[in-house]
């Protein structure tokens, strides 16, 4: 051969190392780790874990309905309130869920805007249904805030036992057996009962909470969650709390008789600092907790400062750390924390706090969102999805090679080497560039592939004409092609532009179709007119080839 065609062999021989280099990582993820559930990769060993999330990264991505996940559309809650501009909040809220999702590490997530005011959302391979549904709703405001001295919460506290006793319908019986009298409440809870259910009709809240020190507990023996809940919502009782209020706490440690419980904390309303300031949040093993997790967070410059000067005013007392109204922790302030530097500790599981400090970087939702439409799509259907389309792509693939040769013979021979590559390349390109194969973009795949068998078509009729006006192969050949071109190039470039239209407008399975045809009609293209074409005159440059079976 001469330089020319080496040249070309070169390039060709170059795309395909390329190609099976970028598909390495798709067959060791179906091979190997398909069917893998978020806790079993979770389980897996570091080193594995670290080769699954590469082979992840670089591999093929499947759509929602080839490997499952779920399908939600959110609309914008008017319900305690009018929201004024929906456009700007639709806006971002959609920019919000963008953050929240990409870092929820899901495979080609679509998110996308519906109307004025809905979004949709679609996460592929989500195996944890009310994982995602709490990630997608969660607010997630932040604030600081002061808790109250103990002083204040045992005034507290007394006017609460006031303000119920006088709105009681008529005294009852006092239950002295178990109580928890003001005087003692900030007692060691390991070595306090818990008290009566039915509670003291004298001192009704006092008598439904636990001492601790640091902070009030309440026991949950069913009912008494509930009950101190009403007791503290009431709008009397707010009112008479000033610029205190009750917030629930995290889940506290077990009382002396084996019961679970929550704490209770009273607040100031005044917020020290808000989670806008926040910069950046991540997990880190709880040194207080074996195999527990905080979250560490960093302020920006100015929330560094005013949480300086926060800590600074008040060492010494506790700063809730309050998260969607829910107090995550308490610390106590031992001196001035500088660097705007922090953790929140809390009873986290390890996905939890990774959840937690993903939502926490993206920020909070500016409106509140309400479901409107739900669905999940299981494994079964997802490999069911994939078998068929995978099936229909074979038949597909198969029955144009068959046309091919059958009626072209050896030159549809040659054709049909070449579309295997053209499958070769676009697969490897969709991995390349992360996009995810779903049932649209199988179709488009298919649609590539007719899309190539037609240009075949188009050039073999070409050569067909030049033979019967009596040219040499080699002359027929050349002319073929030539003559074909423009009508490959029409055809191809018109289909493209379309494609390339639906690319940059579409979303979710239009965009999924118009990806794969865009990338299959490129690689239609350079198999047609440069692989084939290589083929014919490695075979007629230097030798006198009579006849050609075409």
């Amino acid at each position: 051969m001469d330089r020319n065609l080496w040249i070309r062999l070169g390039v060709i021989g170059g795309v395909l190392i390329i190609s099976a280099y970028l598909l390495i990582p798709t067959y060791t993820y179906f091979s190997k780790y398909r069917g893998l559930t978020a806790d079993q990769v979770t389980k897996l060993p570091d080193a594995e874990r670290r080769a699954y999330d590469k082979t992840m990264d670089k591999s093929m991505k499947l759509g929602l309905d080839l490997q499952g996940g779920m399908h939600v559309v959110l609309e914008i809650d008017e319900s305690k309130g009018k929201v004024e501009n929906k456009a700007d909040a639709q806006d971002r809220v959609l920019e919000v869920l963008n953050t929240r999702i990409d870092q929820f590490g899901v495979t080609e997530p679509t998110i996308a805007k519906q109307g004025t005011s809905r979004i949709l959302v679609q996460v592929p391979g989500a195996d944890d249904p009310e994982r995602v549904r709490k990630m997608i709703k969660e607010t997630a405001q932040l604030q600081f805030r002061m808790v109250a001295e103990q002083a204040e919460m045992v005034r507290a506290v007394q006017k609460v036992d006031e303000i119920v006793k006088a709105s009681a319908p008529a005294p009852a019986a006092a239950d002295t057996t178990k109580k928890a009298p003001t005087d003692s409440l900030f007692a060691d809870l390991n070595k306090q009962p818990a008290p009566a259910a039915a509670g003291d009709p004298n001192t009704p809240f006092t008598s439904s909470l636990l001492p601790y020190q640091g902070g009030l507990f309440v026991a949950d023996d069913g009912s008494r969650l509930a009950r101190v809940g009403e007791m503290m919502s009431r709008p009397e009782v707010r009112r008479a709390l000033g610029e205190y209020e009750f917030l629930w706490g995290d889940v506290g440690p077990k009382t002396a008789d084996g019961l679970p419980s929550r704490a209770l904390y009273l607040v100031s309303k005044k917020v020290e600092l808000k989670g806008d300031r926040l910069e950046d949040a991540h997990v880190s093993p709880d040194p207080d907790r074996p195999n527990g997790q905080q979250i560490n967070f960093r302020l920006d410059r100015r929330g560094a400062r005013t949480f300086a000067k926060v800590t600074e005013a008040n060492v010494n007392r506790q700063m809730a750390i309050v998260l969607d109204d829910v107090v995550k922790s308490a610390p106590n302030i031992k001196n001035k924390i500088s660097g705007g530097e922090a953790v929140i500790q809390g009873s986290f599981s390890d996905k939890e706090a990774r959840d937690l400090s993903i939502v926490l970087r993206a920020g909070a939702l500016p409106v509140s969102m309400k479901f409107i439409e739900e669905r999940t799509v299981g494994p079964t259907l997802g490999a069911d999805s994939l078998r068929r389309g995978v099936t229909a792509s074979l038949w597909g693939l198969s029955l144009s090679v068959l046309f091919l040769i059958v009626y072209y013979r050896a030159s549809g021979a040659l054709a049909a080497v070449g579309l295997t590559i053209n499958m070769i390349i676009v697969l490897a390109a969709m991995a390349a560039l992360g996009a995810a194969l779903s049932l649209p973009g199988i179709a488009g795949l298919v649609l590539s592939v007719a899309m190539a068998v037609d240009a075949n078509v188009l050039i073999f009729e070409r050569i067909r004409e030049e033979l019967r006006k009596n040219k040499t192969v080699s002359s027929a050949i050349e002319a073929g092609y030539k003559n074909a071109f423009s009508a490959i190039l029409d055809s191809n470039l018109t289909t493209l532009f379309g494609g390339i239209v639906l690319l940059y407008f579409g979303t979710g399975p239009v965009k999924g179709f118009a990806v794969t045809l865009c990338i299959g009609i490129t690689a239609s293209m350079f198999t047609a007119l440069f692989v084939s074409r290589f083929a014919y005159d490695a075979l007629t440059r230097h030798r006198k080839i009579a006849k050609l079976s075409i």
